[in-house]
């Protein structure tokens, strides 16, 4: 073989291993996008791996929806009307019946993955993952927070404040885990869950809208 002929087959040699290792970060990123409209819990080693591959890079800016405060509905509401035109942003997205056997619910819509969650009395709309390790919160424990309804991530132990998407808690180190994980955080500014405005009826249909 000349030289020539070697530099050929060493450059083939090489666009099909960047040509390989492109499919598969592709079809890595396709899977993860099939496993959250699942509502899979993802493997500790997929978390990281997503954690050193964005160190690499710069992060994806978080932003935050919703409003303050206001990101719950009671149960018992009186008829919302249909004759005002600020009530077309308003959609429907599930029925308080649905929550009876588990309090939180995926909601899969056109413009993403969000969660439907009740806590006592309330209601709310939030993003489907936490915004940490993007951990699925259909998983997540709902308790009683300082200033009431709020969840938290079973994997890192991040709590978030189901009204306002506030962080109560970003990544304590009370595990063997989470020391782990949240070393992995410590320099990180504590980013909010996106919460959304609730509405529900008379027949217990919830409504949200996104801004």
């Amino acid at each position: 073989m000349t030289a020539l002929a070697a530099a050929r087959a060493r450059g083939d040699a090489t666009r099909r291993a960047r040509a390989t290792r492109a499919n598969a970060r592709g079809d890595g990123r396709r899977q993860r996008a099939v496993d959250a409209r699942a509502g899979k819990r993802r493997g500790i080693g997929d978390i990281l791996d997503d954690e050193f591959s964005e160190s690499d890079g710069k992060k994806k800016e978080k932003k935050r929806g919703g409003v303050s405060r206001d990101g719950g509905a009671q149960f018992e509401r009186k008829p919302m009307g249909t004759t005002s035109s600020a009530q077309d942003k308003w959609i429907k997205v599930g029925n308080v019946s649905e929550l009876e056997e588990k309090p939180i619910k995926a909601l899969l819509l056109a413009n993403g993955n969000f969660c439907m969650v009740k806590y006592g009395s309330m209601v709310f709309i939030t993003a489907c993952n936490s915004t940490a390790y993007q951990y699925p919160l259909i998983d997540g424990e709902l308790f009683e927070g300082p200033s009431g309804a709020a969840i938290r991530v079973p994997l890192d132990g991040t709590e978030y404040d189901l009204a306002t998407g506030e962080v109560i808690t970003w990544c304590p180190q009370n595990t063997m885990m989470r020391k782990f994980l949240g070393g992995l955080k410590k320099a990180a500014t504590p980013v909010p869950l996106a919460v959304y405005p609730t509405k529900i009826d008379s027949e217990g249909d919830v409504f949200t809208y996104f801004i």
